[in-house]
């Protein structure tokens, strides 16, 4: 079994311990985490956030689930919260198939040091994801560590997770998905040379290939859009479609996004796309001249969308 240590040195000390995916880093998360990095500070222990790479379903189903979040992105996020430590368990069938009992010797205590695990309030772990809360403060009792349970957050009376916001963002609520997230989503993607349809019309895009194919795409649609540009320091603001192109008869899902008051060459080059309102859905238009109609309203809108906030 391999871990590694993403964030902070690997030297085996006394920690507190959360493990769990944390796929998003969202405001739910932030509450573990906060609850976390409080116990670590009270005990003058190391606080270490732990997780599993690849994602369990990936090894146990050879599912490839969408992802809200790499492993770098998610260790990015943590740091700009302040957390010092954070370990990327490889995640095998051997793992799989390790008891609870033996988890918590061999990871939780005899690699990670811990001496407090902070959990949420759906956590299981071990084979089977027989394990539960009540068996974790057992074995906590045994090995001299305690067990801290984070109650959920809710909001608009549902708990925040993960898998709500992915369905948010399938349906195309990225405004409220980044209500859960604490931040707006982002799509980070190398430019690609497309069919240059946008250049002839007079709305230039650069098609976007995502740097993570797992990563979760949201919802056909219009979407306005703030993009870190490569050497920029500020976001540009833009339109963004999501969508098969049906007016030329399309069929794949492409990623274009066209830049409002810019010009310049972007190909080969990354860029991150910061998704802030839905303006509409795809549609197909009986002519060209339609198309460029509605392109130049939906550009309109999203200035005004985005004028304070870039």
């Amino acid at each position: 079994m391999t871990l590694a240590f993403i964030l902070g040195d690997p030297e085996r000390r006394e920690s507190a311990v959360t493990i769990g995916s944390f796929d998003g880093v969202h405001l739910g998360h932030r509450k573990v985490l906060d609850l976390l990095a409080s116990v670590a500070d009270d005990r003058g222990l190391s606080a270490v956030v732990a997780t599993f790479d690849p994602h369990p379903r990936v090894v146990l189903g050879g599912q490839h689930p969408e992802l809200l979040t790499s492993v770098e992105e998610r260790s990015n996020l943590l740091a700009e919260l302040g957390i010092e430590r954070f370990a990327a368990i490889d995640f095998t069938h051997d793992i799989a198939s390790m008891s609870p009992e033996l988890f918590v010797e061999d990871i939780l205590v005899n690699r990670l040091g811990a001496r407090a695990v902070i959990v949420g309030h759906d956590h299981r772990f071990g084979q089977d994801r027989r394990g539960d809360v009540n068996l974790l403060k057992a074995l906590g009792g045994h090995h001299g560590f305690d067990v801290i349970q984070c109650d959920p957050l809710e909001w608009e009376q549902a708990t925040v997770s993960s898998s709500r916001v992915r369905s948010l963002l399938r349906t195309g609520d990225v405004s409220g998905a980044a209500m859960l997230l604490g931040r707006r989503y982002a799509v980070s993607g190398r430019v690609i040379h497309g069919a240059g349809r946008g250049r002839r019309i007079g709305i230039p895009t650069a098609n976007i290939s995502p740097l993570s194919l797992e990563q979760l795409i949201p919802g056909i649609g219009v979407y306005a859009v703030l993009v870190s540009l490569p050497g920029a320091s500020e976001l540009h603001p833009g339109m963004m479609n999501i969508g098969r192109r049906p007016t030329f008869d399309g069929v794949d899902i492409h990623l274009e996004v066209h830049l409002l008051d810019w010009s310049g060459d972007l190909y080969e080059r990354e860029v991150r796309v910061e998704f802030v309102q839905r303006i509409r859905n795809e549609q197909k238009f009986d002519s060209v001249d339609g198309l460029i109609q509605q392109l130049n309203k939906d550009r309109d809108r999203c200035s005004a969308l985005l004028r304070d906030l870039s």
